[in-house]
């Protein structure tokens, strides 16, 4: 069974973004901007934070996404994360 990190990660492989690994985190690298998946345990959701360049991704200057709490519906959470890149990136 996936876990839902599975799901999102397919997501990005889906959109065709390209995994690389910055400062030992893995990065996606799509529409010329630098995406990264955090899990925040406080608010139990998730997040992808977007950095504009390399530089800034390498910098660790990333700005916060919109949070996906995993009580949503799955499906759900798949659809709103790729309406959230592929709009916000595009």
């Amino acid at each position: 069974m996936n876990t839902i990190e599975n799901k999102i990660i397919a997501l990005f492989k889906e959109l065709n973004a390209k995994q690389e690994v910055i400062n030992n985190a893995i990065v996606y690298r799509y529409a010329g901007k630098y995406l990264k998946l955090t899990f925040i345990h406080k608010l139990q959701s998730y997040v992808i934070e977007y950095a504009d360049s390399y530089d800034e991704a390498y910098k660790n200057l990333f700005e916060d996404g919109d949070l996906h709490h995993i009580t949503m519906d799955e499906v759900e959470l798949i659809f709103k994360m790729r309406e959230e890149i592929t709009n916000t990136l595009v």
